[in-house]
């Protein structure tokens, strides 16, 4: 039997929502398996990589600080605070770039004891791109016949530009993999050709070839996803937050104008029957004893997630779960219901209180109305209601700013993630920066966004400064205002910067969002593995109903 092995490297989990499991990688694992390959998954995304990517001394140094440091996002802190943080965050840096050569050397040792037939990696941005490469350089360096592909979000948004970083991969995947999957494993063992495969990115005579994609792949016949411990080794024990993630659709025809879906998995919106999401779901259960799931589609529509949940109540699932939703097609009257099966949060994304700039910047196709009815109808179902800002838009003024605040102020969603512009490739804004007000260099940009990286100890005005303007705003002054704007909802008692599957571990829990969000804040900025094992230990217990 032929052997694969999958890895996902995304470097610190520095949120919760990295330590949950991998389902791209358990449904290609899924699609190998129907081909006959017998596959292993090295997931990084866990409470033991947290430990060793931040030692122990370094988590005690910051702790003095991290009271300041967290109550004002770095701003607190005094010059002298901010030289010790710098040379603390200098340490951990160095710290991790060893830990990724010596990650990477035990991949290799794996390599060395599997002897695969192919190694395939899943490219994340930051540290999960910069320690991906590392790795795949490694493998190559050691293995220079081993086929090794990479694919995942960074492979669809950067494409071509990676292989100005490495040559490393045999080939870069741009879109969906379970049909791609076996392809390449078909090369692999000499059959097939490259130039036949969907969406493969590859150099042939120094040029980069960028094959046609086709996002074709039918959503009730995807792959039985794999999470056997024996296949997927960091399922066992604690060291993932086991809230299974199901692919109930892909592709989104909206066209928002920052959006990378569309991107990721097309236009063109799929579904899978609310019979076979069903069936899933009591697969899992059985076989692996979970309870939690979230919902992956992003833009779900409400009529499929209101008959996800006539089949759950019709079966008698035991079950929490979260999902998208889009104001377009969210029904208020289905909530109750929603809400009955298991439905515990729901994510939405409003970008702008200001229906002309949500008009102008986003393009998303709906109306302030509508959300305030949905989120209200949402919230007395008993629904954790997220609504998402971008925060500034194009356009936006100090005016439409603080109409944005007021109408949160008025419908007071639960949470609300407060984000700042971003850029990247193949979404309006990058594709027509001049209609949005954007100014970039786009191969700047791109040689800086393939490994950017999130620093925790400070806030996003003291970031690497990202190369782009928006409305003439450089990267410290437009952050400045997402900081500002987040300050101004928390001082009105509006809880920013929960996730819906965050708000739902908060829940397998027992503790409230705000407290969730606090402590894990914390403990991943100070590096606290111990305290974040230990949620994770609790959380599982309740979400395999232990």
């Amino acid at each position: 039997m032929p052997d694969a092995l999958l890895i996902s490297y995304g470097g610190y989990p520095y949120t919760p929502s990295s330590l949950t499991p991998d389902n791209g990688l358990a449904n290609l694992a899924g699609a190998l398996a129907e081909a006959g390959w017998s596959t292993r998954i090295l997931d990084f995304g866990t409470v033991s990589t947290m430990r060793r990517l931040f030692p122990q001394e370094l988590t005690e140094a910051l702790r003095p600080h991290a009271m300041a440091l967290l109550g004002g996002r770095g701003g607190a802190l005094d010059d002298d605070a901010r030289r010790r943080l710098r040379q603390l965050d200098e340490t951990l840096q160095e710290h991790q770039r060893r830990q990724m050569h010596e990650i990477a050397d035990e991949v290799a040792g794996q390599v060395r004891e599997l002897r695969p037939d192919f190694v395939g990696l899943k490219l994340w941005n930051g540290d999960g791109f910069t320690g991906s490469v590392i790795i795949a350089e490694r493998l190559r360096e050691e293995f220079p016949d081993l086929p090794i592909f990479g694919g995942g979000p960074q492979a669809s948004w950067w494409g071509e530009a990676i292989y100005e970083r490495t040559s490393a991969f045999t080939c870069l995947l741009d879109g969906e993999g379970e049909r791609a999957i076996r392809m390449l494993a078909d090369l692999a063992l000499g059959r097939g050709d490259l130039r036949e495969i969907p969406g493969a990115i590859y150099l042939s005579d120094g040029s980069t070839v960028h094959n046609p994609r086709a996002d074709d792949v039918q959503m009730d016949n995807l792959p039985e996803p794999i999470y056997d411990e024996d296949v997927y080794p960091a399922m066992a024990g604690d060291e993932k937050i086991k809230i299974i993630v199901i692919d109930d659709s892909r592709g989104c025809p909206q066209g928002c104008g920052f959006c990378t879906h569309p991107v990721e998995s097309g236009r063109r919106l799929r579904t899978a029957s609310a019979e076979v999401l069903a069936n899933r779901m009591e697969a899992l259960i059985e076989a692996h004893g979970v309870h939690a799931f979230r919902f992956a589609g992003s833009a779900t529509p409400g009529r499929l997630m209101a008959e996800v949940a006539d089949e759950i109540i019709a079966r008698g699932l035991d079950v929490d779960f979260t999902c998208f939703g889009h104001f377009a097609s969210a029904r208020s009257d289905h909530f109750e219901q929603m809400s009955r099966a298991g439905l515990h949060a729901i994510f939405f994304g409003i970008e702008s209180g200001c229906q002309a700039v949500l008009d102008r910047a986003v393009r998303k196709g709906i109306n302030l109305d509508q959300v305030h009815e949905t989120v209200v109808a949402a919230q007395n179902a008993g629904i954790f209601v997220v609504a998402s800002m971008i925060v500034p838009l194009p356009f936006d003024t100090e005016e439409t700013l603080q109409e944005s605040l007021e109408f949160l102020r008025e419908i007071r969603p639960d949470s609300v993630p407060v984000q700042f512009p971003g850029l990247l490739p193949g979404t309006p804004w990058w594709n027509a920066p001049e209609q949005y007000g954007f100014e970039f260099d786009a191969r700047a940009l791109t040689e800086v966004g393939l490994d950017y990286k999130i620093k925790l100890l400070f806030p996003p005005s003291m970031w690497e400064p990202l190369p782009y303007t928006v409305g003439g705003m450089d990267f410290a002054e437009f952050t400045r205002l997402t900081m500002w704007f987040a300050a101004e909802l928390e001082a009105s008692g509006i809880l920013t910067s929960v996730p819906d599957d965050n708000a739902l571990i908060a829940h397998c829990l027992g503790v409230g969002a705000r407290k969730f969000r606090d402590l894990s804040r914390l403990w991943c900025t100070i590096g606290d593995a111990e305290a974040m094992g230990e949620m994770v230990a609790s959380a599982n217990r309740y979400i395999l109903r232990r």
